[in-house]
């Protein structure tokens, strides 16, 4: 199975916008209940994890109790540093459950998905030998500039930086992006 087609299980722990069911327990409360046919699970010590869909919408869960969802669900939201992550993937998928439509996943905005691309497509061109100027020519569509122009050009410092932000999501911070709401910034 390629990379692109294999289904990762993020740990609540390090993804917050994975979902966390137990089954509903307590006063006997209105609720809806549903059944989540799995796209994809794999069991773990911590429970059944689950990859399913409502209408277009992609979710991934961890079922405490080992099953998929039959019938009255509750979500459990950890009071941690990411918290607000965490509330905001349960209310996309009351959202999708309940009202048949889609909030968005805020943790990434088209503008930060473009710097994302960018930074990978750059790191890439460097990693294949591509100088910071021909990567400025090939990802930002720049024209091609003298030596003595190109040391004081504004696109320069971009690429640069491009590059180095590529080189950190290689290197292991690609994690971050799974946070939404960064715990330093509250």
């Amino acid at each position: 199975m390629s990379a692109i087609d294999a289904k990762v299980y993020w740990s609540p722990a390090v993804d917050p916008s994975v979902l966390i069911f137990a089954p509903q327990q307590g006063p006997n409360m209105p609720t809806v209940s549903f059944k989540v046919v799995p796209a994809d699970a794999r069991t773990s010590d911590e429970g059944l994890y689950i990859h399913f869909m409502i209408d277009t919408e992609h979710f991934v869960a961890i079922c405490l109790d080992g099953r998929a969802p039959d019938g009255p669900v509750s979500a459990v939201t950890l009071v941690d540093q990411f918290m607000q992550d965490r509330v905001d993937a349960v209310i996309r998928f009351r959202d999708a459950a309940l009202h048949h439509r889609s909030s968005p996943d805020t943790r990434l905005t088209p503008q930060r998905r473009q710097r994302l691309i960018e930074s990978l497509r750059a790191i890439d061109a460097r990693q294949a030998g591509a100088t910071y100027q021909e990567i400025a020519e090939t990802v930002f569509g720049a024209a091609p500039v003298n030596a003595i122009t190109w040391k004081s050009a504004p696109l320069r410092d971009t690429v640069m930086r491009r590059t180095a932000s590529g080189l950190d999501l290689v290197a292991g911070g690609y994690r971050r992006l799974l946070l939404g709401h960064r715990p330093d910034r509250n």
